[in-house]
């Protein structure tokens, strides 16, 4: 994984991303920090309250966000990805539009991706 390693980041009891870890893994590997990927909403159901917090948080680090859309059905007129500051993010197409996992990958459907990258 071109010299880089996974860092798992810590959820509070409810769920959701602890920021406070965020921004300790963030400060302790700020000269290796590549990316974050976040699955929103989450596998646990969480709306994720601090995304854009998340976000600014990773590139003042100079770090980029990977935003899994897990399931456009939950968030159609709850949220805008768009607007959440990922650089990168796909559509789940298996949970949104109930494709069997395996129909072409289990990310199969459209990625958009920010201009700068």
């Amino acid at each position: 994984m071109a010299g880089l390693s996974v860092v798992v980041v810590k959820t509070l009891p409810n769920g959701e991303i602890d920021m406070k870890d965020i921004i300790e893994k963030c400060e302790k590997y700020k000269d290796n920090l590549s990316c974050i990927m976040i699955t929103y909403p989450s596998t646990y159901g969480v709306f994720e309250p601090a995304v854009r917090e998340l976000c600014e948080t990773i590139h003042s680090y100079g770090g980029q966000v990977y935003l899994d859309g897990a399931n456009m059905n939950a968030m159609v007129g709850l949220c805008k990805p768009g607007k959440f500051g990922a650089d990168v993010s796909h559509l789940n197409l298996h949970k949104t539009f109930c494709i069997p996992h395996g129909g072409g990958g289990p990310g199969v459907g459209p990625i958009g991706v920010k201009s700068h990258l």
